[in-house]
């Protein structure tokens, strides 16, 4: 497959893939991928601080979640979109949640979190979300974390997840945060060499808050409250920590990352949200995580 780097800004405001690759090539990328890189990337071991940090950053999002979301019965169902190594099932459950997680393998939940995968299925996320949508089964909180940059018409998606929704919702939906000022910036003044955040054919979206927002709207969903993560990207800024242009310097990066996080989450879980609501508006941090509801829903 040609590997594409250029994009253009679309009617949302967000950056597309100029040439976007059929879903059939996609299919056949992704089938090799995985089966060239699934067991190296889901056996390895995650130290007790990454482990804590996993739990704060789900623990950070339920905090928003269950102030926005109003469940259809006492035991609240979760349904995770590309659920990964199962990190999310399990808080979710250990919390006394109903959770269902699909995914195209499951090799990362079967190592990481084996308790699991009696809530897990695996195989092709497309064809499960239709065999979803046509029982029809209502969840209180729908997880979307970085999905949406994979798929070939992100607002499909979003329109179809409408279906699995009832009035008091919540869709999370996390994202990188792709070309912001700081990327642009860093860019300009030759602080990097290119742009690192453009990965062909794995991201065929970039967005940002506007064009995640607008596109939100264009399918049914209200952007009720946005936070930004860590902005892992003031490293490149600094010569001696830029992990673009070292990328020895990138453990030391992601290390500082979970422990700067973990000290703030052990301060207040509710002042880092609000800190990260307002890198959010900054169009700063690494990815982007909107909580959205179906419009017109009456959630506040």
């Amino acid at each position: 497959m040609e590997n594409n780097t250029t994009t253009s800004k679309n009617e949302y405001g967000f950056y597309r893939l100029n040439n976007i690759p059929s879903q059939e090539e996609l299919d056949e990328y992704y089938q090799k991928k995985y089966f060239q890189e699934d067991r190296a990337i889901y056996f390895h071991e995650y130290s007790s601080e990454e482990l804590l940090y996993f739990k704060n950053k789900n623990e950070q999002k339920a905090l928003i979640i269950e102030k926005l979301f109003q469940a259809q019965n006492e035991k609240p169902k979760l349904l995770d979109v590309g659920c990964g190594e199962g990190f999310t099932l399990a808080y979710f459950h250990e919390r006394g949640w109903e959770v269902r997680g699909i995914d195209y393998s499951e090799y990362g939940c079967k190592q990481h979190n084996p308790q699991m995968l009696p809530f897990f299925s695996a195989g092709d996320i497309y064809k499960q979300l239709e065999a979803l949508l046509q029982a029809q089964t209502k969840y209180d909180c729908i997880w979307l974390d970085n999905v949406l940059e994979h798929v070939i018409d992100p607002a499909i998606l979003l329109k179809k997840l409408t279906i699995l929704a009832h009035s008091g919702t919540v869709l999370m939906v996390e994202v990188p945060n792709d070309f912001s000022v700081l990327q642009n910036k860093l860019l300009e003044e030759g602080k990097i060499d290119r742009p690192f955040w453009v990965v062909s054919p794995d991201h065929l979206s970039y967005f940002n808050l506007d064009g995640l927002t607008n596109l939100a709207d264009s399918c049914g969903w209200d952007n009720k409250y946005t936070i930004a993560d860590f902005p892992i990207d003031f490293n490149l800024a600094n010569p001696f920590a830029n992990y673009v242009m070292n990328r020895e310097v990138g453990k030391g990066a992601h290390k500082q990352r979970v422990f700067v996080e973990n000290i703030m989450h052990s301060i207040s879980p509710e002042l880092t949200n609000q800190y990260y609501a307002s890198m959010a508006q900054l169009g700063l941090g690494r990815q982007l995580i909107s909580f959205l509801t179906l419009k017109n829903s009456s959630n506040e």
